[in-house]
């Protein structure tokens, strides 16, 4: 999964175009989107975690992987009940 939009407005990047933070490599459209999301949307908090699983892309598939074993895991523990 490549992340093709900026981190904070969703606007197109493309492979190429935009900005990235200098630790872990999240997109933006420019400077004044990626300040935004320093200052309020978390990215401080989360840009340490987001460059030790390998970069944004990693992070966001290994939190949708996470996800999606707890749903499942819930759904099987549902069907087993008995």
């Amino acid at each position: 999964m490549i992340l093709t939009q900026c981190a904070v407005c969703a606007t197109d990047l493309g492979l190429s175009l935009g900005k990235k933070c200098g630790r872990c490599s999240t997109r933006y459209c420019g400077p004044a989107c990626q300040e935004q999301h320093w200052k309020e949307g978390g990215h401080d908090q989360l840009c340490k975690l987001i460059k030790k699983a390998g970069g944004a892309e990693q992070y966001n598939a290994n939190t949708k992987y996470t996800e999606a074993v707890s749903v499942a895991a819930e759904a099987c523990a549902a069907d087993t009940k008995g």
